[in-house]
C-alpha cells in the first residue's frame, strides 16, 4: 500500500496484479473506508486485483459532481493496468459516463439514478456493470433503469441510502456481506 499523487487529489493504491486495477470511488459523505467500499476493495484484493482507492472527500467549497468527474478522470491516468473496473458509490455514479466512453465495467453502489447522464450512460453501455441499490433509497428515483444486456441488477428492498436497514445491524451486516459476494463474484467473471 502506497499513497499517489494525483495531481490534484490523492489516493492510495493497494498493489496486487499490475494488469487489473479496481479505481475504488467514494460517495459525498461516503469515504472509501465506510462498509461498502471497503469491503468492495476487500474483495477485490482478495480476487488479487489492485486497488486505486481514492480516499478524499468533495471539499464544502466545491461542487461535488464536477470534483469527482475531476478525481475519476485523475485516478483513470494513474491507473496504467490494462484491465480497469470502476467501483463507485452514490455521487461516483455521475462518472458513469466517463465508464461508458472509455469501455470500462462498473459496479455502481446506490447510483444517482435520479440524474439524467447517469441512465443514459447505463443504458449506452457494453461493458459489464453491477447496479445495486433499492427502492426505498430516494437516489433510486422509479427504479427504471434502461434496457441493456451488459446491466446486472441487485436490487434489495427496504434499504437506506447506506444500502442498511434502519435500526437493524445484524441485518445491515447480512446485506453487506450480500453486497460484497455480489461484488467479488462480478469481478471474478471478467477474468
Amino acid at each position: 500500500m502506497r499513497p499517489i499523487d494525483l495531481d490534484p487529489g490523492e489516493a492510495i493504491l493497494h498493489e496486487g496484479d499490475p494488469e487489473r486495477c479496481v479505481l475504488l470511488l467514494p460517495g459525498v459523505r461516503y469515504f472509501s473506508q465506510a462498509p461498502l467500499l471497503w469491503f468492495a476493495r476487500e474483495a477485490a484484493l482478495a480476487g488479487g486485483w489492485s486497488v486505486l482507492e481514492l480516499n478524499e472527500r468533495a471539499p464544502a467549497d466545491q461542487e461535488p459532481f464536477d470534483w469527482i468527474r475531476d478525481r475519476a478522470e485523475s485516478a483513470l491516468n494513474a491507473a496504467s493496468a490494462t484491465q480497469v473496473v470502476m467501483i463507485g458509490k452514490s455521487l461516483a455514479s455521475a462518472v458513469a459516463p466517463l465508464a461508458t466512453q472509455r469501455a470500462l465495467p462498473a459496479v455502481w453502489l446506490t447510483p444517482l439514478l435520479t440524474r439524467p447522464e447517469v441512465i443514459a450512460a447505463l443504458g449506452g453501455t457494453d461493458r459489464p456493470t453491477l447496479v445495486v441499490g433499492s427502492p426505498a433509497d430516494p437516489t433510486w428515483g422509479n427504479g427504471e433503469l434502461p434496457e441493456n444486456e451488459a446491466l446486472e441488477v441487485m436490487v434489495v428492498e427496504g434499504l437506506n441510502h447506506s444500502l442498511q436497514i434502519e435500526g437493524d445491524v445484524l441485518a445491515s451486516i447480512d446485506v453487506l456481506r450480500d453486497v460484497t459476494e455480489r461484488v467479488a463474484g462480478f469481478l471474478e467473471r471478467l477474468d
